[in-house]
């Protein structure tokens, strides 16, 4: 069985990262799906993508797809899956525990929820966003393969 991991991933960090290595402990493969629809001001959908594949290159059960439109949508599409929802804290388990309720009900598929480590419980990609377009270092909350291209993306010379 292959588990999907979405997110508009704006920019991917660590956390997502820790999340993605746990998943491919857990199944066969893992699906990083980079949503194009983020409803806030995002770097490009094919940035966002290549920053993802970037930082996963090194894991061989790993692939990266964009995707538009519903989640659930993109989902029904593919065969034998899970969804994989990462989260830092309660506030993210209480808004996730309701989005798995609706991915059930829109396309039938299970979603599992991983806790994110402890060493990235403070991660999340609006911190990196705000401290790179702040000018500070992000080093210690992106993969280091990324961090050029991140603050070119994001950071406050962009």
């Amino acid at each position: 069985m292959k588990a999907i991991f979405a997110g508009t991933f704006d920019p991917f960090t660590l956390g997502h990262r820790n999340v993605v290595e746990r998943a491919s402990k857990l199944f066969d493969g893992v699906i990083i799906a980079v949503a194009d629809d983020t409803g806030k001001n995002a770097a490009p959908l094919s940035v966002r993508t290549e920053i993802a594949k970037a930082a996963v290159a090194d894991m061989s059960t790993v692939t990266v797809e964009s995707f538009c439109g519903l989640l659930s949508d993109y989902v029904a599409k593919k065969a034998d899956c899970v969804l994989v929802r990462g989260v830092r804290n309660g506030n993210d388990l209480e808004y996730e525990r309701d989005l798995t309720a609706v991915y059930k009900s829109l396309c039938g598929v299970e979603s599992i929820i991983l806790i994110t480590d402890s060493a990235y419980g403070h991660v999340s990609s609006t911190v990196v966003r705000t401290v790179a377009a702040l000018g500070g270092d992000i080093n210690g909350y992106v993969v280091p393969s990324t961090l050029k291209q991140i603050t070119q993306v994001y950071g406050k010379n962009q």
